[in-house]
């Protein structure tokens, strides 16, 4: 019996299927920042994470989840400058920050851009990388998400220096705190080492400040040691002795500086635990919006529209193709076969898919 469907279209289809088309609401980015750490300045160790990295520049990109580093390439990533110029990396690497609880921050090593005359603007995520799962010990939740599609525009300029952009608890193998009644793992945008003259790594705990919420009061602890140290990356292990549990860290201005040399500002975050850091509503595959068939030939239906909505169409570079106002149902049976983004949005939220036309 004839097959009903080519073979290019059946590629097509089960690539579409492996893909996991998530939807995201626009107020919860995965991609929390991109941090312009080194403007032609990776020193020649880098060449051991990326051959000649040496002399290039150096870009951390950091996710809300971790990222499965079997899914991982250069090619994944694109960053846009301020002149419009699209720049692909040399390499795109989970090192050094790639021990068991970390994977959070993707090192983008390469030409992105200048800080004096382009800097970068935008990262993007052009290729199937996916978020994976925590593990025991993490008390951050997880989310197997495709990030194809997306990007960001927090895009933290080279002058700038260093913040914190996670923290949570841990415990179990993961917790390298030797005498603590309670862990708390950070991590800064990019690579972090001491400021101050005359300090080393282990000096930085008095400079972390933790909060207890005691009956609604934020109650300040200062941490009796640092672990995961001495190791080249931007995570660090916050040792408490106290047993109220802490539901914030700060710290001070002036006492961390990035690579680049630049301190960081008094920064604060938030610990994320699994209560905390649920995906609100709207987040999960196949909620708010609904689009099909997926794979299409020449139409699409959409449901769930509000009537306010408009509809961009991207090929696999960015360019746009089409776009309008969005409707009930879409003819696209002009659109040449292929993969493409499809983002419906109005003035406060924005969604994107990846849909196939075939023939």
């Amino acid at each position: 019996m004839k097959s009903l469907f080519p073979k290019s279209k059946i590629f097509f289809f089960i690539n579409f299927l492996l893909s996991a088309i998530f939807q995201f609401n626009a107020q919860t980015n995965p991609i929390v920042s991109a941090f312009f750490g080194l403007d032609n300045a990776m020193p020649i160790q880098a060449n051991f994470l990326c051959p000649g990295a040496s002399g290039m520049d150096g870009m951390p990109v950091n996710f809300l989840y971790p990222i499965d580093p079997t899914t991982l390439a250069a090619s994944d990533f694109e960053v846009l400058d301020s002149t419009g110029t699209i720049h692909i990396p040399l390499c795109a690497v989970l090192a050094p920050a790639n021990e068991s609880g970390e994977n959070r921050t993707v090192l983008l090593i390469g030409d992105l851009g200048t800080a004096a005359t382009n800097p970068p603007v935008e990262v993007r995520v052009v290729g199937d990388v996916f978020t994976m799962n925590t593990i025991t010990g993490e008390s951050a939740c997880s989310e197997l998400i495709n990030l194809n599609g997306l990007s960001t525009t927090n895009v933290v300029p080279l002058a700038e220096g260093p913040s914190l952009f996670f923290a949570q608890r841990i415990e179990g193998p993961l917790n390298e705190c030797s005498s603590a009644n309670q862990t708390i793992q950070v991590a800064w945008n990019g690579g972090v080492t001491p400021h101050i003259t005359g300090d080393i790594e282990s000096d930085l705990y008095q400079y972390y400040i933790g909060y207890a919420n005691v009956t609604g009061v934020l109650v300040p602890h200062i941490p009796i040691a640092i672990a995961d140290i001495n190791d080249n990356d931007n995570f660090h292990q916050l040792c408490f002795s106290t047993t109220d549990t802490i539901v914030k860290i700060s710290m001070l201005a002036n006492t961390v500086e990035d690579p680049n040399q630049d301190p960081n500002l008094f920064c604060e975050i938030d610990v994320n635990d699994c209560s905390t850091l649920a995906i609100p509503e709207g987040h999960h595959f196949n909620k708010e919006y609904e689009v099909y068939p997926n794979p299409f030939v020449s139409e699409i239906l959409i449901e769930n529209l509000l009537g306010d909505e408009n509809y961009c169409i991207r090929d696999l570079q960015g360019n746009t193709i089409r776009e309008g106002k969005c409707m009930d149902a879409l003819y696209l049976e002009s659109l040449r076969p292929g993969i493409v983004y499809f983002t419906i949005y109005n003035s406060v939220k924005t969604q994107t898919l990846r849909l196939v036309k075939i023939e």
